[in-house]
């Protein structure tokens, strides 16, 4: 059997240890061809493979530095420096991966602050063996309107946002043969928010792209309300367990529910302020008044 890899992405691996090794051992229970690594792009690193050690547990992490980046050679797709994971970028770890991991027919990628509530290995289980090219979630079609649209970049100019398509990308399943399209779509000067490229690409390429739950319209009845909950037409906003915009300090009461994202309590006053900072911004560059916005223009955290 082609063997599969779990790559759980964090750049501090003790700080997270419980979830780690709780999805690592889930996830290896699946059989011997099912492996796992830490991954992480460290932007004063050089890259190399660490060793780590987690209560007694060896561990490789894998730490990419801008100069794997620079390696990557696009024309477009990340190639601002200094090099940044955000805005758009941060599934460039996963196409690096791929390159020094190239021996693995199916790649999963989990982030460090997505928790589920249920029995991990039922969840990996559940999707292992499953029809797709790419497993994610709120499988979307793409609009003018969204935040990042203006990023989409194809050869000649010829797909628009409304031609193209959403995903998200905190928790995956990517065949090794969609990690190659995909890089050879970026080598051919394609970019894009991460978001809006993977599923464009995939779905441009003929391959395909599957939302593994929740009830948007592009859920099969296998997998519809399964997983992760979210709202209806909610433009790709990811409300619900799983997304962006309800950052938790805790998994919430509902079983066997992916959620996101998870943080510990300073990370979480951190990001909630970035957050609401964020969308007073949005508003208020809506109103015509974001010049104005001082305060919130200034905020670098």
């Amino acid at each position: 059997m082609p063997a599969e890899i779990l790559l759980f992405q964090t750049t501090d691996p003790a700080k997270v240890r419980r979830r780690l090794l709780r999805f690592r051992e889930a996830f290896l229970r699946l059989g011997p061809g099912f492996h796992f690594a830490l991954v992480s792009y460290v932007p004063d690193a050089r890259t190399e493979v660490r060793k780590v050690v987690l209560d007694g547990i060896a561990l490789d992490h894998y730490v990419f530095g801008p100069d794997a980046i620079d390696t990557l050679a696009y024309p477009y797709k990340g190639a601002a420096r200094p090099f940044r994971l955000i805005p758009g970028n941060c599934d460039l770890v996963a196409v690096l991966a791929r390159k020094a991991l190239p021996d693995y027919a199916q790649y999963w990628v989990i982030e460090d602050d997505v928790e589920y509530s249920g029995d991990a290995h039922a969840l990996f289980a559940g999707l292992a063996g499953r029809e797709g090219d790419l497993l994610a979630t709120h499988l979307a079609r793409g609009f003018d309107e969204w935040t990042y649209s203006s990023m989409l970049r194809s050869p000649g100019g010829d797909v628009t946002p409304s031609q193209s398509w959403l995903v998200f990308l905190t928790f995956v399943r990517i065949s090794g043969q969609a990690l190659d399209t995909i890089d050879r779509y970026y080598r051919e000067g394609w970019s894009g928010h991460s978001e809006n490229m993977w599923a464009t690409i995939l779905k441009h390429a003929g391959m395909s792209v599957v939302d593994i739950g929740g009830n948007g319209k592009y859920v099969g009845e296998q997998d519809r309300g399964l997983r992760y909950y979210g709202e209806a037409g909610d433009r790709f906003e990811k409300n619900g367990s799983f997304g962006t915009m309800n950052i938790r300090l805790r998994a919430g009461r509902r079983k066997d529910v992916l959620w996101h994202p998870i943080k510990p309590p300073a990370a979480w006053l951190r990001q909630t302020r970035k957050r609401w900072l964020s969308i007073g911004r949005y508003y208020l560059d809506r109103m015509g008044l974001g010049a104005r916005s001082g305060a919130l223009g200034n905020d670098r955290s």
